[in-house]
């Protein structure tokens, strides 16, 4: 699929993070084109940027997918009791099954705050892995060891 964005203020990862007035060509999922005009190209989708600025996604380098479902749950206590009278033993609870599920929607909200990538590290990676896989998400495995 090939895509144009033009009408685009397009932050370069140059020395300097130069900004390029211009447009910007995508041919799958690699860039084809930077710069003031793209070719002339019959392109299966063209979209107009507004004058509005691209830029590289973001990269959360340090996640607990599947945690997802503690959102807000007990947030108001120290980390020590929070993790141990009620993290954990929520987390007991979780199979394979959860953690993909969970990691699904992880992925969803990464998206809409512009991540692109992750490094996680939670229990149940080859699931985690599935999720990502499933989702078309960049996930980096970082593995969990602990000792409590």
């Amino acid at each position: 699929m090939k895509i144009r964005f033009y009408n685009a203020k397009i932050l370069s990862m140059n020395y300097g993070f130069d900004i390029i007035d211009g447009e910007l060509a995508t041919f799958d999922d690699s860039i084809s084109y930077i710069g003031k005009k793209a070719p002339a190209d019959s392109y299966d989708r063209e979209i107009d940027c507004g004058g509005n600025l691209l830029m590289p996604g973001f990269k959360n380098a340090h996640t607990h997918s599947a945690m997802t479902f503690l959102r807000s749950y007990a947030d108001d206590l120290p980390l020590q009791e929070w993790l141990y009278d009620k993290v954990f033993p929520m987390e007991a609870k979780l199979d394979g099954e959860s953690v993909y599920c969970f990691s699904k929607l992880a992925v969803l909200e990464y998206l809409t705050g512009g991540i692109t990538a992750n490094f996680d590290m939670y229990y149940e990676p080859d699931h985690i892995a599935s999720a990502s896989v499933d989702m078309g998400f960049r996930t980096v495995l970082c593995g969990a060891v602990n000792n409590f």
